[in-house]
């Protein structure tokens, strides 16, 4: 059978590979050639800790929030006030984290 497409070079640049690895490794992903393999997702996993996931937590709250505010500008009406909603909802969200990282211990790594 004749391929219309070629099958791509085995690796194309080395600097791609590594940017993969740190992002595989960042994220805790399996690295598989096998996309259907299964994964273990029923654990969370904290490489950091409890408390730095709970600081990462809280700047993708912050994230979410600017984004549907600045979202909520562009509205007029009741999708605006649906908008704000869902600002508030992840200020309070975001607020609860802050809340439990307040009352945290102190961890003595430096």
């Amino acid at each position: 059978m004749f391929k219309v497409t070629p099958n791509p070079p085995a690796s194309a640049d080395p600097k791609l590979d590594e940017a993969v690895d740190r992002v595989f490794a960042h994220y805790n992903l399996p690295v598989s050639d096998d996309p259907m393999a299964p994964r273990d997702v029923g654990k969370p996993v904290y490489p950091n800790g409890v408390e730095e996931t709970l600081v990462d937590v809280c700047d993708i709250l912050e994230s979410a929030a600017a984004t549907a505010y600045e979202s909520a500008d562009q509205l007029d009406g009741s999708k605006r006030k649906l908008a704000l909603g869902a600002v508030r909802l992840i200020e309070l969200a975001r607020s609860r984290v802050d809340d439990t990282l307040q009352g945290w211990p102190v961890s003595s790594r430096a």
